[in-house]
């Protein structure tokens, strides 16, 4: 983005953060008033150009909050005008860089630093810093903050927290990607990226759920050339999509995979189209001769030779013997059912 289309709070924290640099070429000094200090006339000092005032109001002194000017009623020393003279020649020593210039002034004079005061603030004149409409708006928005002090425990604070959310999303993210996911996909992507990759395998895999190994291949560099797609349509890359769109389709056709599951509908069907489909995979024939499967698994046959025939010996002292599992004594078989 270039420096034309940012907003004004985005120029103000560009020029905020960015890193500092000065010009040492630059010699700050402020004029002697003409008009001096007149004991006779004048009630108050400034503190810098010497120029004498009846009164601290506002419009000769600006306060602070800072215990460092709590008996001159907290007014600074030194007046408006020698402010502007001297946060002008920060300005310059700071490379032009007013942001940096208004911190070390309020680090001096213990004032408050943020951002939204020096939204409000604006140059007067020429001759007229931003220094003074930012006195007048730098308890305005800035949550109680009174002081370079209180500026500095928030500035921490936030890097705290910051610091600490950065370790719980960390933590979230790393406990959000399974093990099954690495071991699948292997390292490097981002959470988003597993995150799509399993979404469009788990798709896959509901609507082939007897996907054979080679298959299973197919799907796999399907859902890598998913992901792809997503990254082309993020980055806004036409051309890239559109080529990934017709990789992704022969594949797939090449893979002879569905994209409609697979669902078993008999229990909407009714009986009669039930028995059809029963006929057609089943021929009626196989159902026909009763006894063609009667004892299929031959559980009454097991029945009669090794349960009910030794019974019958016992009970009717016979001696029938099974027709496979036998000794022969030389005797024929005696066999009354």
């Amino acid at each position: 983005m270039t420096q034309g289309k940012l907003t004004k709070e985005e120029r103000i924290r560009e020029s905020m953060n960015s890193p500092k640099k000065i010009d040492i070429t630059v010699d700050i000094k402020i004029p002697r008033s003409a008009e001096q200090f007149d004991p006779k006339k004048h009630k108050y000092k400034c503190s810098c150009c010497g120029k004498g005032f009846n009164g601290q109001q506002k419009n000769n002194f600006q306060k602070s909050n800072s215990p460092l000017f709590q008996a001159n009623d907290g007014f600074l020393p030194w007046c408006k005008e020698c402010t502007d003279r001297y946060l002008i020649s920060l300005s310059s020593f700071y490379s032009n860089n007013e942001e940096h210039a208004i911190e070390h002034f309020c680090q001096q004079v213990d004032w408050v630093y943020d951002i939204e005061p020096l939204k409000c603030a604006r140059e007067i004149s020429s001759d007229r810093s931003r220094i003074s409409h930012y006195a007048a708006k730098k308890n305005l928005n800035v949550g109680n903050r009174k002081t370079y002090f209180d500026t500095l425990k928030y500035n921490y604070e936030q890097k705290q927290d910051n610091i600490v959310t950065s370790r719980e999303q960390a933590k979230s993210e790393e406990s959000t990607i399974t093990a099954s996911a690495v071991d699948r996909w292997g390292v490097g992507f981002k959470e988003q990226d597993y995150k799509n990759l399993d979404e469009h395998y788990r798709m896959l895999k509901k609507n082939n759920p007897n996907a054979d190994n080679n298959q299973e291949i197919f799907i796999k560099d399907l859902c890598n050339i998913n992901m792809l797609k997503i990254h082309a349509l993020q980055n806004g890359d036409s051309k890239e999509y559109a080529s990934l769109v017709e990789q992704y389709a022969k594949t797939f056709k090449q893979a002879g995979l569905r994209t409609i599951e697979e669902k078993d509908n008999s229990n909407n069907e009714t009986f009669g189209v039930t028995l059809a489909t029963i006929s057609e995979f089943t021929p009626e024939e196989f159902y026909k001769d009763k006894k063609l499967y009667e004892d299929w698994d031959e559980l009454g046959d097991y029945f009669d030779r090794h349960i009910c025939r030794p019974m019958k010996n016992l009970m009717f002292d016979k001696n029938v013997r099974d027709k496979e599992f036998f000794v022969s004594d030389g005797e024929d078989n005696e066999n009354d059912e």
